[in-house]
C-alpha cells in the first residue's frame, strides 16, 4: 500500500532536501507491503480493521444545527496558524507575521466566537487547494500535474475550471480537473439549494481566447456551466491590484497602480461589491442559503516596488473580514447565518506544529462564545459543516467521514452585532520601497495568478521582509 503524502507531521525548516522549503518538496510517501499468507487468513478481520480506521460504512457523525440556514463561506489565501495566530493560545509568537495590530479583526472574531487552533488545510499549495476547499478531493489530473506547474516547467494554471487557457465545459469538452463527485455549487444546485458566487472559479474572457478588438474589462465569466446564472459578473476576480475592502479609501491612502473601481456599479471594492447585493437581499427580505465569497489579498504582491507591503495587504484583506461580519450581524439575517473562513492552502508556510496548519474562523450567534477547541479539524470538515447545515450530502468519501465543526450551542446567546475594527493608517499606507528585500523577485509575480514559480519563494520574501532575519531553522515537533 503506497501513500504519497506520508503520515507525519511537516514543517519547513533547513532539514528539507536542498533547503527547499516548498510544501510540495516537504513531502515524503510511505509504502507498506504485507505478507500474502497472513492477508489470506485474517482476511475478514483486517478488511474490518480498514474499514473501522477509515470510517468507512458510516458517515461522520450528525451535527446540531441550531437555527442555522445561511452559509457565507469566504476562501482566503495561503496563511499559516502562526503567521496570523501565533500571538494566540497554540502559536509560537516568534513566528507571527501579521498579529493583532495587523489583523484585529481575525483576532477579535476568533476570540469572541471560537479559536481553532488545530485546524488544517488538505492542500499542499493553490493548485489543489482550490479544488479541496470547493470539492473536499483533488482528482488524478490535478494532483499529479500540480507538481508540474509548481516545478516552474510552464504547464498551465489548469486548476480552477480553465485547461489550457479554455473553458472545455463551454467547448462541449468535460474537464479533465473536476473531481468525480463535483464541486458544492453542483451539490447545492442539485438540492434546490439558492447560491450565489461572488469570484469563485471566475475570469475575464481575455484569458479565454476573446477575439481580438473585444473589450475584456467589462465582466467576469465563470469556467464552470454550472456557476453561469449563479455568478456576480461585477465582483473582480483574483487580482492584487483591486481592494479587498474599504480600508485604503478610508484613510485617504492612494496607492500607485490601484484600480479605484471596477465593474457597473462602481465597486470600490470586493466588499462593496457584495455589500451592494446584500443590502438588496435586506431590502427584499430574502438571501441566497449559500454564498460563495473570495477575499484574496492576504496572499500579497510581496516586496515589488511601490506595491502595498505584504502587512498592508493583508491588513486590507481583514478589513474586509470585518466589514462583511458587521454587515450580517447588523442585519436581519444575522440569527440564522453561519460565516466560515479559511484558506485555500497553507503554502508550506512557516508553523510550528505542521506546514497545514492554518487560521480558521466560524462565526455565528450560536457558536459558544470565547472558546477555544484543539480537537482536529480540516477544509473537509469545514465542508461537511456546510453540508449539514444546509441539508446536503457529501460529495464522496472524504468529506462523508470528516469530523463537523461542532463549535454550536442551542440558543443564540453570542448575538451582539460586531463592529469592524480600523486598522492604523500607518499600516494601511505602507508601500514597497525600491531596495526592499527581494523586490525584483517580487515584481515577476502575475497580479491575476495566485501562484508562479517566484511565488514558492514568496515565504521566504514574507519572512526577510517582516522580520529582517534569515528564516529560523527549526526541528521536528510533536503536539
Amino acid at each position: 500500500m503506497s501513500n504519497a503524502k506520508g503520515v507525519v507531521v511537516r514543517q519547513a525548516n533547513s532539514t528539507a532536501p536542498r533547503g527547499d522549503r516548498r510544501g510540495i518538496n516537504l513531502l515524503e510517501g510511505t509504502v507498506m507491503s504485507i505478507e500474502i499468507a497472513y492477508a489470506r487468513s485474517n482476511a475478514n478481520v483486517l478488511t474490518e480493521t480498514v474499514m473501522r480506521n477509515n470510517r468507512l460504512g458510516s458517515e461522520s457523525a450528525g451535527l446540531l444545527n441550531p437555527g442555522i440556514s445561511h452559509v457565507i463561506y469566504i476562501i482566503k489565501e495561503n496563511r499559516t496558524y502562526d503567521n496570523v495566530f501565533g500571538d494566540l493560545p497554540g502559536g509560537d509568537p516568534s513566528l507571527c507575521l501579521f498579529p493583532r495590530e495587523v489583523t484585529p479583526n481575525q483576532h477579535a472574531l476568533a476570540e469572541r466566537f471560537v479559536l481553532l487552533d488545530n485546524f488544517y488545510c488538505a492542500a499542499e499549495v493553490s493548485g489543489d487547494g482550490w479544488q479541496w476547499s470547493t470539492a473536499s478531493a483533488a482528482n488524478e489530473y490535478v494532483s499529479r500535474n500540480v507538481a508540474v506547474n509548481y516545478s516552474g516547467r510552464g504547464k498551465d494554471y489548469d486548476f480552477e475550471g480553465a485547461i489550457n487557457g479554455g473553458r472545455p465545459e463551454f467547448d462541449g469538452k468535460n474537464d479533465v480537473g473536476s473531481p468525480p463527485g463535483g464541486f458544492l455549487w453542483d451539490n447545492a444546485l442539485r438540492h434546490r439549494v439558492s447560491l450565489r458566487d461572488y469570484g469563485f472559479f471566475v475570469g475575464e474572457p481575455a484569458e479565454f481566447g476573446a477575439k481580438p478588438g473585444v473589450d475584456t474589462d467589462k465582466a467576469m465569466i465563470p469556467t464552470k456551466k454550472a456557476l453561469l446564472r449563479q455568478v456576480d459578473p461585477d465582483f473582480r476576480e483574483y487580482d492584487l491590484a483591486y481592494p479587498d475592502s474599504d480600508l485604503n479609501k478610508t484613510h485617504g491612502v492612494e496607492v500607485p497602480g490601484e484600480m479605484k473601481s471596477y465593474g457597473a456599479n462602481g465597486a470600490t471594492s470586493r466588499f462593496q461589491e457584495w455589500k451592494g447585493h446584500f443590502d438588496e437581499y435586506v431590502r427584499n427580505g430574502w438571501m441566497p442559503k449559500l454564498q460563495l465569497v473570495r477575499f484574496c489579498r492576504n496572499h500579497t504582491a510581496g516586496t515589488a516596488k511601490g506595491q502595498l507591503t505584504p502587512r498592508a495587504m493583508v491588513a486590507d484583506n481583514d478589513y474586509a473580514v470585518g466589514q462583511l461580519v458587521e454587515a450580517i450581524s447588523k442585519s436581519r439575517f444575522w440569527k440564522d447565518t453561519m460565516i466560515c473562513i479559511l484558506e485555500d492552502d497553507a503554502q508550506g508556510g512557516i508553523d510550528h506544529v505542521d506546514t497545514h496548519r492554518s487560521p480558521a474562523l466560524v462565526i455565528s450567534p450560536y457558536v459558544v462564545k470565547g472558546t477555544r477547541d484543539s480537537r482536529f479539524y480540516n477544509t473537509c470538515g469545514m465542508l461537511r459543516t456546510i453540508e449539514l447545515l444546509l441539508g446536503l450530502p457529501p460529495m464522496n468519501g472524504y468529506d462523508a467521514v470528516a469530523d463537523p465543526l461542532a463549535v454550536f450551542g442551542r440558543k443564540a446567546a453570542n448575538i451582539d452585532p460586531f463592529t469592524a475594527i480600523l486598522i492604523d493608517k500607518s499600516i494601511a499606507g505602507q508601500i514597497n520601497g525600491a531596495n526592499a528585500y527581494r523586490s525584483a523577485d517580487s515584481e515577476k509575480m502575475s497580479r491575476f495568478g495566485e501562484d508562479s514559480a517566484v511565488d514558492l519563494d514568496l515565504n521566504d520574501i514574507l519572512w526577510r521582509s517582516i522580520k529582517k532575519r534569515p528564516l529560523p531553522a527549526r526541528g521536528r515537533l510533536e503536539r
